[in-house]
C-alpha cells in the first residue's frame, strides 16, 4: 500500500501545530483517506508534555489535501535566477500551497519556493498574487497568451456518526476547487469561467476577440481552444 507518513513534530518549516503524524493510504474501496493521531489532554488540547495526562486522539478525512495519489512524485524545480531543472521528488500541498521535496541522496525534507516546477511532466509556474504572495498555477496553454489553473483544497468538518452515510463516516472531507486564469505577455492574471460570456468578456479587454463561435458552456479542452484560436488572431 502506498501511503505517506508525515512526522509532523519533526518538520518545523511546515509549521504544523500539533504533535503526531498524519497518513495518506487508499482504503480497500478505492478512496483516499487521511488518518491523523496526536496526542490530546482530557479537555482536548494538543500538548508535547510528559509531564501531562495524555491521551492518543485519531480524526480520519476523506481525501487529501495534496495534489496526487502517491503523495511523492517523479519532478524537477527551477528556482529563480536559474534556467536548470533540478531533479527531486515532490509532495504539493494545495492547502498551504506549498512545494515539498525530497532530493535524491538526502533523506531530509525540505521546504521550498521555486519559480517553477514539474509533476510527472505536468508543468507549473509561480505568479505573486495582490498579498505579495507566491502562488502556483498548471500551465494549460503556453503560446503568446496563457491559460493557467490554480488548484485549491479546503477542509470541511464532518459530523461522524457510526454506520452513516459516506461523508459522514469521516470527520472531514477535503474538497478541492480549481479556478482557471488568462494571462497576455507578462500582464496581470484575469479570471475566466468556463462560459462563453465570460471568456468574451476577459478577451475582449485583451484586445481584438476573433469571429470564433463558441459554446454558452466550456470544457476545458473548448477553452484552450478558444483561446489558441484567439492567438492565431494576434
Amino acid at each position: 500500500m502506498n501511503h505517506l507518513r508525515l512526522l509532523f513534530s519533526l518538520l518545523p518549516l511546515i509549521q504544523v501545530a500539533c504533535y503526531g503524524q498524519c497518513t495518506v493510504s487508499m482504503d480497500d474501496q478505492k478512496r483516499i483517506v487521511t488518518v491523523c493521531q496526536s496526542y490530546a489532554e482530557p479537555n482536548g488540547l494538543l500538548i508535547n508534555r510528559t509531564d501531562r495526562q495524555q491521551g492518543m486522539a485519531q480524526t480520519v478525512y476523506l481525501g487529501s489535501e495534496y495534489l496526487t495519489y502517491p503523495v511523492w512524485q517523479n519532478g524537477s524545480l527551477t528556482m529563480s535566477g536559474s534556467k536548470t531543472a533540478i531533479p527531486c521528488r515532490i509532495a504539493f500541498n494545495l492547502m498551504t500551497n506549498q512545494v515539498i521535496c525530497r532530493f535524491s541522496g538526502d533523506s531530509a525534507i525540505h521546504l521550498v519556493s521555486p519559480d517553477a516546477f514539474t509533476i510527472n511532466d505536468i508543468q507549473f509556474v509561480s505568479r505573486i498574487n495582490g498579498k505579495l504572495e507566491r502562488a502556483y498555477y498548471r500551465v494549460l496553454y503556453a503560446g503568446k497568451t496563457r491559460l493557467l489553473a490554480q488548484y485549491k483544497c479546503t477542509l470541511r468538518p464532518t459530523s461522524r456518526q457510526p454506520y452513516a452515510l459516506l461523508d459522514q463516516s469521516f470527520d472531514g472531507i477535503y474538497q478541492r476547487q480549481k479556478s482557471f486564469y488568462i494571462q497576455e505577455n507578462d500582464e496581470p492574471i484575469q479570471r475566466v469561467r468556463l462560459s462563453r460570456k465570460s471568456l468574451i468578456t476577459v478577451l475582449s479587454a485583451l484586445g481584438k476577440l476573433p469571429n470564433y463561435h463558441a459554446p454558452k458552456k466550456l470544457t476545458v479542452q473548448e477553452l484552450v481552444a478558444a483561446i489558441a484560436n484567439y492567438d492565431g488572431f494576434m
